[in-house]
């Protein structure tokens, strides 16, 4: 026991040791003390304070906002950077990140021979993110270009006048170089070392907006993933195409070089067939997949609020655009066009929602997988202006309301493609054309859809007084294409309709066809005119028109015996008699697209029409939203007024008469006018039934109604 308790030393013999050692036991525990001081320091302060000394040191370089480093670390055996609490704000946008980290595998071996631009190549560095945050706020650049267009008073930060000489002098630098397109040395540049960077966001929000706006448009996320890599560009001239996938996003963008001067004529004959075809301009494009589980929702309210942003982010400064120069040798090459492309991969949802007296309704549409939409917006200006396009297609659609009767449409494919033609002048008349093609469609029409589309068209149209100061002159030109159609009314008598069972009591009239095209146009040419017109042409090739009765109607046995009695007794032309006694032979006997309209089902053909045509004609007297006097004085043109006061000339100009009152008793208004016409082919067929006739007067309001709703309403947002 004695010889444990002597195994640690006393305080003499611990004192004794050190003085034979040179030393003295203060200097031990300083050392100690000292020790697990840094360790203390290094462990919960030195990063903290190599931000603050970052933090310092970036802010006095950088001067076009604020940088802010909470800590930072780094390890350079693990080759590791860890960061926390950084923040980039200035006048215009915030990027704010929670914590972080930074991988670089520097111990992997480089091989400067590996394959160029390979997106599947090793990751050599990878962030990851937690808690980071994109919020747009302003434009301030833009707004001052807009003071001083305006010839108003500054009151924004003025822009860098130094940033801008050095700007122009590179541009001046830029057209004084005439170079030829040269392949760089990979393993001259960063990307051969680090081919591929991959970035893990979770927990991720983007934002555009400002406490000055009612709304602010905000996504969500809460695991983003992120890889850059290079691939092959889509020309030959440029360098290569940078690419970001991201929440299955694609941003694709060609690196450009400069425009090569021309080819002598023994270079030409040395250049190759698929060089000269790889000569397409640059690419800047989006690639989006939408995947299981997509639902998209849009509808009038959305609309207002995507105006407002728009509004706010990209205002018009109401001057005429200018003609895109042409890129000469010695010049970058210019990106024509940004592409949007989005693939949907699994069936998808789309819900168009408004809402009437504070009851939402909704269009629902189910899409199959193979849809698609793509967005082309042009990057240059023309003589004419720019044309941007919209174009895609829907695959197995099954569109339904939330009507008691929610049958809609449905349809193999719909394929749609819309072209928007802007003028260098902003006011100048615009001509928009919607092309539609629908390919084996069942479209179920009753005459509750004529209040429920108004509805929805309402909500959607603009509820403002017109503005001459705002007013834009403007047409659509709409081509509507049916292949393999099959139009189904609910023919009962009084517009009853049942729909409490799957096997509806329902009479039906039905109007088949191979082909159906639709041409009209809404001309929105005049500001306040006192009448439109509009009108529509109907061409249809091989239609049929049937009857289906339901199994409690008195006359649905008694028809269908008729139709069978009817069809043995049938005899064929007499093959003697001269063709013209015959009539034209059919031009084919194939047998015809059905969906619904089956013999089996209780269907009966009652006309038949080879070829057959309908124009029909209206003009009618638009009614145009009035505002109390109290709204008037606070209309949006008395603010666009005192803003661009000083581009109206200084005379006086008379004001605008306001729209005319409607009178209150209705004999006092002038008629509209409806002209119709049909014309059908000499040897279409009628077979009159009694239940027929009976269902044809029961929908004649609706089939003339239902072409000319929506020309009536499309007024409003004129």
């Amino acid at each position: 026991m004695e010889k444990a308790n002597t195994s640690f030393p006393s305080y003499n013999e611990l004192d004794d040791y050190l003085t034979r050692r040179n030393s003295t036991f203060v200097w031990l525990l300083v050392a100690t003390i000292m020790s697990c001081g840094w360790i203390i320091y290094l462990t919960y302060y030195n990063s903290r304070n190599i931000g603050l000394i970052l933090t310092l040191i970036i802010n006095r370089l950088y001067k076009n906002g604020y940088i802010h480093i909470g800590s930072f670390s780094f390890s350079v055996l693990s080759g590791k950077v860890m960061f926390r609490d950084v923040y980039f704000i200035n006048e215009d946008m915030s990027i704010r990140i929670q914590d972080g980290l930074l991988i670089f595998r520097w111990w992997k071996m480089y091989n400067p021979k590996q394959k160029q631009h390979d997106p599947k190549a090793e990751t050599r560095l990878y962030v990851t993110v937690n808690g980071f945050e994109f919020h747009v706020y302003n434009r301030t650049d833009l707004y001052t270009r807009l003071q001083e267009i305006f010839g108003l008073e500054p009151t924004l930060i003025p822009p860098d006048r130094d940033e801008e000489k050095g700007r122009e002098q590179r541009d001046k630098s830029l057209e004084s170089v005439h170079i030829k397109a040269e392949t760089q040395d990979t393993s001259s540049s960063w990307r051969s070392l680090i081919p591929v960077i991959k970035v893990n966001i979770s927990t991720g929000r983007v934002a555009f907006g400002n406490h000055h706006l009612p709304q602010t448009l905000c996504m969500n996320f809460d695991d983003a993933f992120l890889t850059y890599a290079t691939k092959p560009p889509s020309s030959h001239l440029d360098q290569f195409m940078s690419g970001d996938v991201f929440w299955y996003i694609g941003i694709n963008s060609d690196v450009l070089c400069l425009v090569p001067e021309e080819l002598e004529s023994g270079d030409t004959e040395a250049c190759s067939e698929d060089a000269q075809l790889q000569d397409l301009p640059p690419c800047w494009g989006l690639d989006i997949v939408c995947g299981k589980g997509t639902d998209f929702n849009y509808g009038p309210w959305a609309d207002r609020q995507r105006y407002s942003l728009w509004k706010f982010f990209l205002p018009a400064d109401y001057q005429p655009m200018k003609v895109s120069d042409v890129a000469t040798p010695g010049k970058p090459r210019q990106i024509l066009a940004f592409e949007l492309r989005m693939n949907i991969i699994a069936d998808a949802t789309i819900d168009l929602l408004f809402t009437k007296n504070r009851e939402t309704n909704a269009v629902h549409v189910n899409v199959g997988a193979g849809s698609y939409l793509e967005v082309n917006i042009p990057m240059t200006v023309g003589e004419n202006g720019y044309s941007p396009t919209v174009k895609g297609q829907l695959l197995h659609v099954d569109a339904t309301s939330s009507m008691l009767y929610r049958t809609l449409l449905e349809a193999e494919m719909l394929a749609f493609h819309v072209i928007a033609s802007y003028p260098r002048v902003w006011n100048m008349p615009q001509s928009w054309q919607c092309e539609i093609e629908v390919y084996k469609a069942t479209y179920h029409f009753i005459y509750a859809q004529k209040n429920f589309f108004t509805d929805l068209i309402k909500d959607w149209a603009s509820d403002s007084e017109p503005d001459i100061y705002s007013f834009v002159p403007y047409s659509w030109k709409f081509k509507i294409l049916f292949h393999q159609f099959e139009m189904i009314w609910a023919a009962n008598q009084h517009n009853w309709i049942d729909c409490s069972t799957k096997q509806q009591e329902n009479v039906y009239l039905a109007a088949c066809g191979e082909t159906l095209n639709i041409d009209f146009t809404l001309p929105f040419h005049d500001f306040i005119p006192a009448t439109c017109n509009t009108r529509f042409c109907l061409r249809a090739e091989d239609t049929d028109m049937r009857l289906c009765l339901p199994d409690c109607h008195p006359s649905r046995y008694p028809l269908l015996t008729l139709t069978k009695d009817y069809q043995h007794c049938k005899t064929p032309p007499d093959k003697n008699m001269p063709a013209e006694g015959q009539g034209a032979p059919p031009k084919n006997n194939k047998p015809r697209w059905r969906n619904m309209t089956h013999a089996e089902a209780g269907w009966v053909d009652c006309w038949s029409v080879p070829n057959f045509m309908l124009i029909i004609d209206y003009t009618w007297h638009p009614i145009y939203p009035q505002k109390t006097d109290q709204q008037l004085k606070q209309s949006l043109s008395e603010i666009e007024e005192s803003m661009l006061s000083a581009l109206r000339p200084p005379e006086h100009i008379p004001p605008v008469p306001p729209p005319p009152r409607i009178s209150s008793d209705p004999s006092l208004l002038p008629p509209d006018r409806l002209h119709v016409e049909m014309e059908l082919s000499p040897d279409s067929h009628i077979t009159l039934y009694g239940p027929l006739l009976r269902a044809l007067v029961s929908i004649k309001v609706n089939i003339i109604y239902i072409c000319i709703m929506y020309a009536h309403i499309w007024v409003q947002d004129s």
